[in-house]
């Protein structure tokens, strides 16, 4: 049980909410809560040792981002995967992500550069490691979030990037399960170096064929999977 600590339990009631609420997700988005399954408020206070109150208002916002299920008077359980569902999540982040590119990519400054150059950097390093960063998937995220947030950063439209980043953050479930799924016969890093190289060599076009072809691989990873019945 991760449960609390004499400091975190002297910490105002929204602080908990919002540390149950992180908590949860990130147990969603890795798989270590299996799609579907049922989410008890007592067997969640045992699992992370916060209380009954900050567990609901998590439940809710989880279920406001479409990862738990409403379940009426039997509670909640972890929202499913499915292939529509990445599907429709796939082709909308392409509209987005090639959008936000051909605002971004001309509008690029020095500043720009420098941002790309260090997240790619980083990004890379975990990606050509011995087990390309599978090890480590919550760092993996992390830098490819930030790579990825770098190349459309120039972008001049503040409601394109807000609906980018929803979908960006609806999609992590997915693309956690496609990296485990297609770690040996996808070559990820790749993926990030032809776009990378798009961005800088300011080429919209490529950078608009690369990402949507990246996201492409994606939604294809999880649709194989799910057809095999491998959802675990």
């Amino acid at each position: 049980m991760r449960g609390l600590n004499a400091v975190d339990q002297k910490l105002p009631e929204k602080t908990i909410s919002e540390r149950a609420y992180r908590t949860i997700r990130e147990d969603i988005v890795s798989g270590s809560l299996k799609p579907g399954e049922k989410l008890k408020i007592e067997s969640l206070r045992q699992r992370y040792g916060f209380g009954a109150a900050p567990l609901r208002e998590a439940l809710s916002r989880l279920s406001g981002d479409q990862l738990v299920q409403v379940l009426g008077q039997r509670g909640f359980a972890v929202a499913p995967i499915s292939a529509r569902d990445v599907a429709e999540i796939g082709d909308l982040r392409k509209l987005l992500e090639v959008e936000a590119l051909a605002r971004s990519i001309p509008r690029g400054d020095t500043e720009w550069e420098e941002r790309l150059i260090t997240t790619y950097h980083r990004l890379s390093r975990l990606e050509t490691g011995e087990d390309q960063g599978i090890g480590e998937l919550d760092l993996w995220e992390k830098h490819n979030s930030a790579f990825h947030d770098a190349t459309v950063s120039a972008c001049d439209s503040l409601w394109l990037l807000r609906l980018r980043e929803q979908l960006f953050r609806q999609h992590e479930r997915y693309r956690r399960f496609s990296r485990i799924k297609s770690v040996l016969t996808r070559d990820i890093h790749e993926e990030h170096e032809a776009l990378f190289e798009a961005a800088m060599a300011r080429d919209v076009g490529k950078a608009a064929t690369v990402i949507s072809a990246h996201i492409q691989r994606t939604t294809d990873a999880v649709v194989a999977a799910l057809k095999a019945g491998d959802v675990s």
